[in-house]
């Protein structure tokens, strides 16, 4: 199951991790979420985005390409890695760690991931 998957990925940092569920930030619960994350974190920053969703290898890219979109960067090969679920449905992206310049910049990060309607959940 997707959640067990997601507590077993290393690198996980208690209290700094953002998890949402199914990608279910909505505008209203935005304005909450940029005053949370200017108390706890500066900018700019590095920090990875992961996205869990169907699809194989072309979510893999709409995720990467997701990401370059907002940043108007390329990511390097070795700041992506994937690994798909014991069952095979569901894919795992890992981007970065990437140097982010604001809360808004993150934001806007996942609302390009979001548009792609495979991906189920975010980190």
């Amino acid at each position: 199951d997707v959640y067990s998957e997601v507590a077993k990925s290393k690198g996980r940092v208690a209290l700094t991790t953002n998890m949402v569920i199914g990608g279910t930030v909505t505008d209203d619960s935005s304005d909450e979420w940029l005053v949370l994350d200017q108390k706890v974190n500066t900018y700019p920053t590095d920090r990875g985005f992961t996205a869990i969703g169907t699809g194989g290898e072309d979510f893999v890219h709409s995720m990467v390409d997701a990401v370059e979109s907002v940043l108007q960067e390329s990511i390097p090969k070795g700041q992506v890695s994937q690994k798909i679920s014991s069952r095979g449905k569901y894919v795992s992206v890992k981007i970065g760690p990437i140097r982010v310049a604001s809360s808004e910049q993150v934001q806007a990060v996942y609302r390009a991931m979001r548009r792609d309607n495979r991906m189920k959940y975010f980190l």
